[in-house]
């Protein structure tokens, strides 16, 4: 469990079972931050770890 405040407000944010804690803190800060909703917060963050890994494990291939 995490306490975090934003503006005066203070969430507690509880980890799903078996959820990595970062996937569970941004997609939450996400929600929070700019007010959507979980479904799409779910889908920024994995847009977000997808654009990293890109950077990070390049595909030396020409469809990639």
């Amino acid at each position: 469990m995490e306490l975090i405040r934003y503006k005066g407000v203070w969430y507690k944010i509880t980890p799903k079972p078996y959820e990595p804690e970062h996937r569970t803190r941004s997609i939450a800060w996400a929600v929070i931050r700019d007010n959507i909703t979980p479904e799409e917060a779910t889908k920024l963050h994995f847009e977000i770890v997808r654009n990293d890994y890109k950077v990070l494990f390049p595909i030396f291939r020409k469809d990639g």
